[in-house]
């Protein structure tokens, strides 16, 4: 018997409770911050230590799996996250007002420069994740007088693209994140005022949603597409900007070669191509659980005037190619639909928790 415990002891030593590791830093909101771990912390101890300089130390007993980090916020306040010792991460803390910290599941939240009067007890507070503090903008390409391409299956694009806006609405609304549409239904909307409608709502994300589409008589392509906004001059990226540009000619006027150059700035331009590869890299492992086939065309940079005038990283999505024989049809289809909007959500999701 008392080898039996022996072993027991022995095998509760060794496959006993993992060390809590620290997986990612999250900011979200104007001074909130999301800490990430590998599992449940409901048990986690956090050892919490007020200076007489206003700085407070937050002592966790776990590792930092990710580099240290310093978070500065819109009203001054500051966090630290660092790896103190080699089994306590410290978490410094330079509140402007007050903070409060709280657990829930896997991730420690920290709320930065709230009065206390506007916030409620720590044990009953419950803080918004990061999907819940960013506003996304869908935008359904066409509508209206604007057929956008038409396909195989005799549907227009602006259909097609309508629906699965649509189903990329609820599933966003399903993860707790703020959307708006600049169209829910069929009507057309200019070029300017898409942008406009996200500048207007403060989006953090402008997602326009299209269907690709080769001219008749040509051996069609297939496949899914993301595209940021660039002056690439590509043979390729051309072609695809010259069908989704069509608008009327106060708009292009609008956008005059210099308006152009001018909305472009490394930040976004760098922000936006992130939220490109993550959109299709979630699109093609969405749509391949059950169609393997679905080719993968990539990311790509070309002059969409749509994205032009965004002040927040944007995409164009070339969903497929409604000219092409099976894939055109697929298109049309509901369940086809929907894995396009999972894959999408999915894809913002990843940039938003890298990013």
């Amino acid at each position: 018997m008392r080898k039996i415990l022996c072993v027991l002891v022995c095998l509760g030593a060794l496959f006993g409770a993992q060390p809590y590791k620290i997986l990612g830093l999250v900011p979200f909101g104007d001074h909130n911050l999301k800490i990430v771990f590998n599992q449940d912390i409901a048990t986690l101890k956090l050892d919490e230590k007020k200076l007489q300089d206003g700085r407070v130390f937050v002592d966790i007993e776990s590792i930092l799996a990710v580099p240290k980090k310093s978070f500065a916020f819109k009203d001054n306040s500051i966090i630290n996250v660092a790896q103190n010792t080699p089994k306590i991460v410290r978490i410094v803390l330079k509140p402007t007002k007050d903070y409060r910290l709280h657990k829930e599941a896997h991730n420690l939240y920290i709320r930065m420069g709230e009065a206390t009067s506007a916030l409620p007890a720590l044990e009953t507070q419950a803080i918004p994740t990061s999907t819940t503090k960013k506003k996304i903008v869908i935008d359904p390409g066409h509508g209206g007088k604007d057929c956008g391409a038409m396909g195989v299956a005799r549907v227009c694009e602006k259909e097609i693209v309508l629906e699965v806006a649509k189903y990329l609405q609820t599933e966003l609304k399903k993860r707790g994140y703020i959307t708006y549409m600049t169209r829910d239904s069929d009507k057309f909307i200019d070029l300017i005022d898409r942008t406009k409608f996200a500048n207007d709502k403060g989006a953090d994300l402008f997602i326009s949603i299209h269907a690709n589409s080769i001219p008749v008589g040509r051996k069609s392509p297939s496949g899914i597409e993301t595209y940021f906004l660039s002056t690439n001059r590509s043979q390729k990226a051309l072609k695809v900007a010259e069908a989704e540009n069509i608008g009327d000619i106060a708009t292009m006027n609008y956008f005059s070669k210099q308006t152009f150059l001018h909305t472009i700035n490394n930040h976004r331009l760098i922000a936006s191509s992130k939220l490109a590869v993550d959109i299709q890299s979630g699109m093609v492992d969405s749509v391949r659980k059950k169609y393997k086939n679905i080719v993968d065309g990539g990311v790509k940079d070309g002059p969409f005037w749509v994205l032009a005038g965004a002040l927040m990283p944007s995409v164009l999505i070339e969903i497929g190619y409604v000219s092409h024989q099976n894939e055109g049809k697929l298109l049309t289809t509901s369940e086809y639909q929907k894995l396009l909007a999972n894959g999408i959500a999915d894809g913002i999701e990843d940039y938003l928790d890298k990013n």
